[in-house]
């Protein structure tokens, strides 16, 4: 069963996403819940014809999601651990925006709480916003933070 006040924090461990940090540990204290640290791993499948005949391999998503798993768990030990309830650390595969609205659906998330660029025009086109897919899908709120 669901923690009755999750809050979803997804993040990528730049230093863009961290901005959120401080808003998603005040409202899950605030709220007595249960954070969640979600990190998604993509199939780097781009890279691949690029790759050919350099010798040199593409990791698996195995080793992906093996290096975001720890590089997660370190992080909610060195930044999350003093919290009064211990911290979720999940590292899930596929699409951002899918992953972190489909986790938060699945622990009946109360809010996510999420960096954002802030990006427009045609650098928005190009690159696209995880924020804006997490927006338009969510079930719940969700908590925008723009870094700076």
């Amino acid at each position: 069963m669901a923690e009755q006040n999750c809050i979803v924090f997804p993040t990528d461990f730049s230093d863009m996403s961290m901005a959120a940090l401080p808003w998603a540990r005040k409202m899950t204290e605030m709220l007595g819940g249960e954070l969640h640290c979600v990190a998604v791993v993509q199939q780097p499948i781009v890279l691949a014809p690029l790759m050919a005949g350099t010798g040199a391999g593409l990791p698996t998503i195995e080793e992906l999601s093996a290096d975001a798993q720890y590089s997660l768990d370190k992080f909610v030990t060195d930044r999350l651990g003093e919290l009064p309830k211990p911290t979720v650390a999940k590292v899930v595969i596929g699409r951002p925006a899918d992953e972190i609205v489909a986790y938060a659906s699945k622990v009946d998330a109360k809010m996510i709480v999420m960096s954002t660029h802030g990006y427009s025009g045609l650098q928005h086109m190009l690159i696209g916003s995880t924020a804006e897919g997490v927006v338009r899908h969510a079930s719940c709120p969700v908590l925008t933070v723009r870094s700076s």
